[in-house]
């Protein structure tokens, strides 16, 4: 519902010499789509976890991470029914820098079945790199 009427003000203001009421030399919509850019801050691991060892502390990190992606993306859709994809820059607590960026569709996200939380994202088209289970930098 909400869609249709997202569509209907689009068409409207593409409508652009109305003629005595008549509307039929407008432009004409062929495809919409509307996109969400969103940009956060991962959160640090939790207190409890900090007395880990480094590389144990590192792997929690990564998979708090990229659980907290996933669960971010299925519920930015599910409140955002307007919403056709989403592009995102998850960023990293420590440095500011980029750690998983990419774009998700609505299509894509509903079909996506892979095994592990970070097979599935990278189906999804998210881009992050791992190096003895830390992130790497993407750069700006």
């Amino acid at each position: 519902m909400a869609q249709q009427r997202l569509r209907r003000k689009v068409i409207g203001a593409l409508e652009v010499n109305r003629r005595a009421g008549v509307r039929n030399d407008g432009l004409s919509l062929r495809s919409m789509r509307n996109r969400l850019e969103v940009e956060w801050q991962a959160r640090e691991i939790h207190p409890w976890d900090q007395g880990l060892a480094p590389e144990r502390s590192a792997q929690r990190f990564v998979q708090q991470c990229l659980e907290d992606v996933d669960a971010a993306i299925s519920r930015l859709f599910a409140t955002l029914p307007d919403t056709d994809e989403i592009v995102l820059r998850v960023l990293d607590p420590a440095s500011g820098d980029p750690i998983v960026t990419g774009t998700v569709s609505r299509a894509e996200a509903s079909a996506a079945t892979a095994g592990s939380v970070g097979m599935k994202l990278k189906s999804l088209g998210l881009v992050y790199r791992l190096a003895n289970w830390q992130f790497e930098s993407l750069g700006n």
